[in-house]
């Protein structure tokens, strides 16, 4: 993979950790000063995953899976389209919230009444984002051979680390006491120009470069049932259960961190962006390591000392009082978290061929946005009833159900009599 390539794909990740960081960190800031002090409601808005993510996201990349677009290729219609329009709406998100709900419809909500331009805008750009943010992970299969996965995941991975520390420390200097109006509009900005760089730089293969692999394979052609999907690809739906399980315990605590560090360990609103950015670049300096580790001793082993070391770190976040005491927890949560962060898009790949990545990019992703929902609605209703220290208590249980699961993630068993595919499934298990 040339340079020039490895540079384009990264573009999309920046702008895409700018998201993540704004939109789990810093907008929850932003909601609990002028809209709402519900934990509940601040787990559900500041979340970069939402239930609408389930539906979207698989049936955008089987979409992409079979789409041909000339020059933008397979998967950069629906990075262009969705990124630019999650850029435009998060740019606009403070003007869209202070529109005054319809005299009409305010019975109907109650008390929400003053909140919900806000929920239709946040909604609407986690739509859009879920509609791009997938679609890149499955481009990362389709532009490297197997041998490329795990250091274009690690770059990845530092790249979008370094998206979520860039907006998060500025942030820190620049929006010490309040978030205001013109930060939307610069993580807007971000996430667009980080979208563009890929949408320009990348090529993608030519469908005869597709067609010649998926023979080769003996992939089969087309979109696939989702029994046909279980039956080939069993592995991957164990994956996808674990990445259910662990975005569950991810998505309990991660839109409600900054809230936990201001409220519980007495920081200002400032050190509560920067403290998960010691996380973020935490898992920044562990991406090479952990991708060098995933190719000497295992992926699944090298994502199972991760859930270890980020449950230590949630049990830890209990009984800690302290900013200091923070810092410390906060770090060992980021070097755990590189072993998934940077191996697990290349463990699905090793599962599924390339001609079925969106679908399974998608399926994978639609995990996570069931996790969501369901993390956040606990995990809020926890905090609201015991405090923001029980949602750790949510997390090690679902990050230690992940950790059982992950043995199970193997490829399909091998049939003979398969020729070519047999000696690609055997490849396979040799990588995990």
């Amino acid at each position: 993979m040339r340079t020039s390539q490895r540079i384009a794909y990264l573009g999309c990740s920046f702008g895409l950790g700018v998201f993540s960081a704004f939109n789990n960190f810093t907008l929850t800031l932003w909601l609990q000063a002028g809209f709402t002090s519900s934990y509940l409601l601040l787990a559900l808005l500041g979340n970069s995953r939402s239930f609408e993510g389930a539906i979207v996201s698989p049936l955008v990349g089987a979409w992409s899976d079979r789409t041909w677009a000339g020059w933008l290729g397979r998967r950069r219609p629906f990075i262009l389209v969705g990124g630019l329009l999650s850029a435009a709406l998060l740019a606009l998100t403070p003007t869209f919230s202070a529109w005054a709900l319809p005299s009409a419809l305010v019975p109907l909500v109650g008390g929400l009444a003053a909140v919900v331009p806000a929920i239709v805008v946040i909604f609407l750009f986690t739509l859009t984002f879920n509609v791009m943010d997938d679609v890149h992970k499955a481009l990362l299969a389709d532009v490297t051979t197997p041998d490329e996965r795990n250091g274009l995941s690690a770059w990845a991975v530092v790249v979008d680390m370094a998206g979520n520390v860039a907006i998060l420390a500025l942030g820190f200097l620049l929006w010490r006491d309040r978030v205001p109006t013109e930060a939307f509009v610069i993580a807007g900005a971000l996430l667009a120009v980080g979208v563009l760089i890929t949408v320009v730089g990348v090529r993608e293969p030519s469908p005869l470069q597709w067609e010649a692999e998926r023979q080769e394979a003996s992939a089969p052609a087309g979109s696939l049932s989702p029994g046909a999907f279980l039956r080939l690809y069993r592995g991957a739906v164990v994956l996808c259960l674990v990445n259910l399980a662990y975005w569950s315990g991810l998505n309990a605590v991660m839109p409600l961190i900054s809230v936990y560090t201001h409220d519980i360990l007495g920081a200002t609103v400032g050190q509560a962006q920067l403290l998960p950015g010691l996380l973020l670049l935490a898992t920044t300096l562990v991406a090479f390591p952990a991708a060098w580790l995933g190719n000497r001793y295992g992926k699944r082993l090298v994502m199972s000392a991760g859930f270890v070391l980020i449950s230590c770190a949630a049990l830890a976040a209990l009984v800690i009082t302290t900013v200091e005491q923070g810092v410390a927890v906060f770090v060992v949560a980021g070097v755990g978290n590189a072993g998934s962060a940077v191996l697990m898009v290349p463990l699905l790949a090793d599962l599924v061929p390339r001609h079925h990545m969106g679908v399974a990019t998608g399926g994978l992703a639609a995990s996570g946005s069931l996790a969501a929902p369901f993390a956040t609605l606990v995990a809020g209703r926890l905090a609201d009833l015991y405090g923001p220290r029980a949602i750790f208590v949510f997390m090690v249980m679902m990050v230690l159900v992940a950790l059982v699961l992950l043995p199970a993630v193997q490829p399909a068993p091998l049939q003979p009599g398969k020729g070519a595919h047999d000696e690609s499934a055997a490849t396979k298990a040799s990588a995990l």
